[in-house]
């Protein structure tokens, strides 16, 4: 198999994952080089990237794009161009010239639905949003909950929120939203005419209410008007939704709908609604499942999915306490039993967002190979940590018989899971606070958003505490030697990082 792939921007995360993902299924892919694709608020060159998917994408036997990359030159972008509707809608009108051009090759597309975050923060999102941000949200929030609820305590933050924002400011949030939701819409029309074989809308950064959980109500009221249900899905999630496409796309092609058993460290919990999304936890894992291909099962599965919750509000990494490992015997007997049994494992670390929980990786690193697991996944949103994990379970696992090139995908996996291992929790759960606490204080000018001068300092401090102290457990783990090469950080960020692994055999 043979996929023309258009990532969402150029982050490790959102292009290097899918590559690797789709080495581990056997597949060849071809996407355009990391320079074409922008960086942050500069977007690429839409021309640029039809006239590859034109060119050397054209003999693929399967796309998968980002619909944000052809329209407004990334993620990013989306959210702060200034490109009018008419021609965003042509842009995105173009995937039928793509269908007409290649009736037989198979066409998958990911968008995103504006998020609206609560935070004083431009770093992603226009200008504005330093002064104006939280109020923004906050009218969204209680604008939506006013109307669901009739709640008149909401209609009062609403009006109170929209009084503190100048009119134009608050006209131009409308603004991008209608574009976005106009292009979304017109998507689904596409679907709706079988342009796509599967369109995948996911929504990050949203809230129980607010514009976000509007506009995925007129996406979904749309879908069925059409009749694209078998073919677009409204979903939560945003950076890994074009591997979630590929785990569908490898499944589709293989004829089968693995029977997927789900089981969660506290299951009392599954219906928390976990940070950053607007509907109960094990909705979306639900969700991810069905819009991969699979069936959801409660007993003899294909692959086993093991979600490690919240045992009450989610919070973020950095602010994880200890606790006793005792309150994880129940869940890791259910996970070694199932991985005894043969039955693929995946582990999604969401316990808490933006980073894993280190007490559950002390544990899964003190037996072999990770106690077993074949996917792990601990980063940023619920959502991108569930459908990553998923996506590698279903893309490692091989029909019976392992056929070509099975030694080579059962390396690259095990090399694709230490790289999440050492992101997810040696970096985002214990590095990257170190570098904020002990090396941005000493560059002034630097902070997390922008570490500017300190870039340097911090590149080689996170090469050094991820060998000395993170690399030993999960070598030992998996009896491979790793080097941690040269560490970057996509726009210049220290959410974002960029690691170079080398990854070595297992003793014999």
């Amino acid at each position: 198999m043979k996929i023309a792939f258009l990532p969402l921007d150029e982050r490790p995360v959102t292009r290097d994952a899918f590559l690797t993902l789709a080495a581990i299924a056997g597949a060849e892919t071809v996407t355009p080089p990391r320079e074409q694709l922008g960086s942050l608020k500069r977007p690429a060159d839409v021309e640029a990237m039809w006239a590859w998917l034109e060119g050397p994408g054209a003999d693929s036997e399967l796309v998968i794009a980002s619909a944000e990359l052809p329209v407004y030159g990334g993620l990013v972008p989306s959210r702060v161009g200034r490109e009018p509707l008419d021609r965003c809608l042509a842009l995105a009108a173009r995937w039928a010239e793509v269908r007409r051009a290649a009736p037989r090759r198979r066409v998958y597309l990911s968008a995103s639905n504006l998020r609206l975050p609560n935070s004083a923060d431009a770093t992603e999102e226009p200008d504005y949003w330093v002064e104006y941000g939280p109020q923004i949200f906050a009218l969204s929030f209680h604008e939506d909950r006013y109307e669901a609820t009739g709640d008149p305590a909401s209609r009062e933050r609403a009006a109170a929120a929209a009084a503190a924002v100048p009119a134009g400011v608050l006209a131009d949030a409308r603004w991008r939203r209608e574009r976005n939701l106009a292009v979304l819409l017109r998507l689904v029309d596409l679907a709706g005419a079988e342009v796509f074989d599967g369109l995948l809308i996911g929504q990050d950064d949203a809230a129980e209410y607010g514009w976000t959980r509007r506009d995925l109500r007129a996406v979904a009221a749309a879908v069925e008007a059409r009749g694209a249900a078998s073919r677009a899905w409204v979903t939560y999630g945003t950076d890994e939704l074009t591997a979630r496409l590929l785990a569908r796309a490898v499944v589709s092609g293989r004829r089968d709908h693995p029977a997927v058993q789900v089981m969660y460290s506290a299951p009392a919990h599954r219906g928390v609604i976990p940070r950053y999304e607007g509907q109960a936890l094990d909705l979306t894992v639900t969700s991810h499942i069905v819009t991969a291909g699979c069936r959801r099962v409660e007993a003899s599965p294909d692959l086993a999915l093991f979600v490690h919750n919240s045992p009450g509000d989610q919070l973020e990494a950095p602010e994880q306490q200890p606790y006793p490992p005792a309150e994880l015997d129940g869940f890791w007997a259910a996970l070694a039993g199932v991985a005894a049994s043969g039955v693929p494992c995946a582990l999604a670390d969401v316990r808490y967002s933006n980073g894993a929980d280190r007490t559950l990786v002390a544990r899964l690193l003190a037996a072999p190979r990770a106690s077993g697991v074949s996917a792990y996944g601990g980063w940023n949103t619920m959502s991108n940590a569930l459908g990553m994990a998923l996506a590698q379970v279903l893309v490692s696992t091989r029909p019976a018989g392992g056929g070509t090139g099975a030694a080579a995908s059962e390396r690259a996996n095990r090399e694709f899971t230490v790289l999440r291992l050492l992101d997810d929790w040696g970096y985002q759960a214990n590095v990257r606070q170190r570098l904020a606490r002990e090396v941005l204080p000493h560059y002034p000018g630097a902070g997390s958003s922008d570490i500017g001068p300190a870039y340097g300092a911090c590149a080689e401090a996170a090469r050094r505490w991820l060998q000395e102290t993170c690399v030993p457990p999960v070598a030992a783990s998996f009896g491979v030697p790793i080097e941690v090469g040269p560490v970057g950080f996509p726009w210049n960020r220290l959410f974002h990082v960029a690691l170079d692994l080398r990854v070595g055999a297992p003793a014999s």
